[in-house]
């Protein structure tokens, strides 16, 4: 079983690498512009790598575009961090936390933050917001036309916002976790000192 594992790893990075290859071969970027700007966005190493600014882009993207509750939501995310040069792992994985178990309890959410947030700016709808499927599609038709713009307000909000704490909080963890990480290996290099001069 170890060596089936091992010769699948081995081929999965080969096939990566040799893909890696043709994508980045000089003649293909000349001839061919797109080929060029996906290799210039998709193919850099930063998007891919986890660092300090990467993963905190990373995960202020994903969390942002998880509470867009529309169904473009990896490849808007994938495209935003392969732009903003962060990582674009992270952001797919954030992207699953608006997941069929979670959707009703995150519209309510935006629905309310958007009901309130555009109080401020003009009128909100009067009707509340349904507590149940619609039967027909005219239900629909009704629903989306009062409903969806103030839940597309408070998405935006409530992305914007926490988008910008799990960027913040993500920089500061991994932050901390550096310099702990620094403080043992000055306090293993005393102790490897200490005992030197013994």
């Amino acid at each position: 079983m170890s060596g089936l594992w091992i010769r699948m790893r081995l081929w999965f990075r080969r096939a990566l690498f040799q893909s890696y290859r043709f994508l980045k071969h000089p003649r293909k970027l000349k001839t061919r512009p797109w080929m060029k700007w996906f290799a210039r966005h998709f193919l850099d190493k930063r998007v891919w790598k986890p660092t300090q600014h990467t993963m905190a882009g990373g995960i202020g993207i994903g969390t942002f575009i998880t509470l867009q509750l529309l169904p473009i939501q990896m490849p808007t995310a994938t495209l935003l961090c392969a732009l903003f040069r962060v990582n674009i792992p992270i952001a797919l994985v954030l992207c699953w936390v608006s997941n069929p178990v979670t959707v009703p309890f995150l519209a309510a959410l935006e629905y309310q933050i958007g009901k309130w947030f555009l109080s401020f700016y003009t009128s909100v709808p009067a009707t509340p917001f349904p507590d149940h499927l619609p039967e027909s599609f005219v239900e629909v038709w009704v629903v989306l036309r009062e409903h969806a713009p103030v839940m597309l307000i408070g998405g935006l909000v409530l992305g914007a916002i926490c988008g910008v704490i799990g960027y913040i909080a993500s920089w500061g963890v991994w932050e901390v976790f550096h310099r702990m990480e620094i403080a043992k290996k000055r306090r293993e290099l005393e102790v490897q000192n200490a005992v030197d001069e013994i």
